[in-house]
């Protein structure tokens, strides 16, 4: 099928190389539009209508995460690349978490890297004639008839036609199913999995799907119990077992977050929350079906952490240093085997996504970059498709581990003589503390004269300016994560003096520290 792409950049060399660069024609892909600014780019898309979208983030008049909000209200279904540079990830961050699929360096990345990406993307496009909603005919003459516009009222949208099907009385619950083998081949359509769903129906299973709307991963059903149990503990029970036993007949191919049962058209609305909600616990505790309990509630949660500041600090240390058995307890401690429920999912998710982007720029310090293995697809887009905690962390340790072989391997390669090489270590292990070059003259064996001339030589700088550009590094790391006071940074990278940090700051970077936080938003 053909995919219509337009490209949103308030940089015209940028846009000119994304036209001319590749054949978009040859690989079905028609480009109906170009535009420069956010606001522009919105109504481009609303006239055009595309299923894909470059677009930068940082633009004038409307920037790009008001226009994919904007957008995303109006046409749900529409893709998103984001173009931007590695400095920009808070941003980029956002932008992933809006639904973007992919992440691009726009100053980096070549024609072929940019096809491949559409590529893929296009390649995961259903038609639209078969994205749209199944009615359920065929099941039972209980079985109600509802048009495309079902979801919506599920939602909260009024509609007294829905309504009245629940003042005949009963009982019901919402099923979320996520169909996480699909990307593997083994998905199976609609149409089956409602084949399925009327043989379970006809079997007398007591419960019965009045309709169904697949979405892009899977499918939200509303079912009802024909056979009423006495209590709607035992009505809830039934639906368990009625998914458990779909999800064997269907090859395990699914997971599903069962809401708690109810009687009133009122309470739909609640219950689709509670299916989603219970759907979540796959993250937690790996592929299975689900049912929603009052402690899912997000309101209980507690003030569990995932990935501490002062541990990921300790990470990055060991992942630089010579120490492999360290390196590698350094990760389990960043990454428990076991996640404790009471941890958001967006707070883990936000987390990986900056620890990625930590280990890309330490191999970019030793003049290294992601490993090719892990270039198959977006790393990014990688990432959003694991399902679990489990599968998350096994793939950040297949990078911690890919990494770290890369970082010894260019640590080796480095012409630095082994006294400067471990100075420089020590440097950045230490560089929070008050050091003194007979200190570290002291830790590698050498007097204080022949050390210091032998690291300028070696260095190319001296060991002041050493120092001193390694904590602006780490200053503009911490306050790219704005999680302190912009005083309290300069405390932690070894500057306790407020006013000497910002004029140290300025004068290696060019603008004060609260001005980098600013452009850093």
């Amino acid at each position: 099928m053909q995919v219509k792409m337009v490209v949103i950049d308030d940089e015209v060399l940028v846009r000119r190389g994304i036209l001319s660069s590749v054949d978009w024609e040859s690989n079905d892909i028609e480009v109906a539009g170009e535009a420069a600014d956010g606001r522009s780019g919105l109504e481009l898309i609303r006239a055009v209508q595309p299923d894909l979208v470059l677009t930068d983030i940082r633009m004038p008049h409307m920037n790009g995460l008001e226009m994919m909000n904007q957008v995303k209200a109006e046409f749900p279904d529409i893709r998103f690349i984001i173009l931007s540079v590695l400095e920009d990830f808070p941003t980029v961050r956002e932008a992933l978490r809006l639904g973007a699929v992919d992440y691009m360096n726009k100053f980096r990345m070549d024609s072929d890297e940019l096809l491949q990406s559409v590529l893929k993307i296009k390649d995961r496009f259903v038609p639209k004639s078969g994205a749209v909603s199944h009615e359920r005919t065929k099941v039972k003459s209980q079985t109600v008839t509802m048009q495309e516009d079902w979801l919506d009222w599920l939602k909260g949208t009024e509609n007294e036609t829905y309504d009245r099907q629940f003042e005949t009385g009963g009982h019901y619950v919402v099923a979320e199913l996520e169909c996480y083998k699909a990307r593997s081949g083994l998905g199976i359509k609609s149409s089956e999995l409602a084949g399925m769903l009327d043989e379970y129906a006809l079997n007398d299973s007591g419960i019965i799907c009045m309709f169904m709307h697949e979405n892009r991963s899977g499918w939200t059903l509303l079912c009802r119990m024909i056979a009423q149990a006495p209590f709607e503990e035992e009505s809830a029970g039934a639906a368990l077992k009625w998914m458990e036993a779909l999800r064997h007949a269907c090859r395990d191919i699914f997971s599903c977050g069962i809401s708690r049962v109810f009687k009133r058209g009122a309470d739909r609305t609640e219950a689709y929350r509670e299916a989603q909600s219970a759907l979540s616990l796959v993250f937690y505790r790996g592929n299975g079906v689900y049912a929603y309990t009052p402690e899912l509630s997000t309101g209980t949660l507690s003030d569990a952490a995932f990935m501490e500041m002062g541990v990921f600090r300790q990470y990055l240390l060991h992942l630089e240093g010579y120490d492999d058995d360290a390196a590698a307890k350094a990760f389990q401690e960043l990454f428990p085997e076991t996640l404790k429920e009471e941890v958001k999912i967006t707070e883990v998710l936000d987390a990986v996504h900056s620890w990625v982007s930590s280990v890309i720029l330490v191999l970019k310090d030793w003049g290294g970059q992601v490993p090719i293995s892990m270039h198959q697809e977006s790393v990014f887009e990688q990432l959003r498709s694991r399902g679990t905690y489990h599968e998350l962390r096994v793939w950040c340790y297949q990078l911690h581990l890919l990494a770290r072989e890369m970082v010894v391997d260019l640590k080796k390669a480095a012409h630095n003589r082994p006294e400067v090489q471990r100075a420089m270590d020590y440097i950045k292990e230490h560089y929070a503390e008050q050091i003194r070059v007979q200190d570290v003259a002291q830790v590698v064996n050498l007097s204080e004269n022949y050390f210091s001339n032998l690291f300028t030589k070696e260095a190319g700088k001296t060991f002041s300016q050493y120092i001193q550009e390694i904590r602006i590094e780490k200053a503009k790391e911490l306050l790219r994560g704005r999680r302190l006071e912009w005083f309290e940074v300069g405390e932690l990278v070894g500057m306790e003096n407020p006013k000497y940090f910002s004029k140290m700051f300025k004068k290696y970077t060019g603008c004060t520290p609260i001005q980098y936080m600013n452009q850093n938003k």
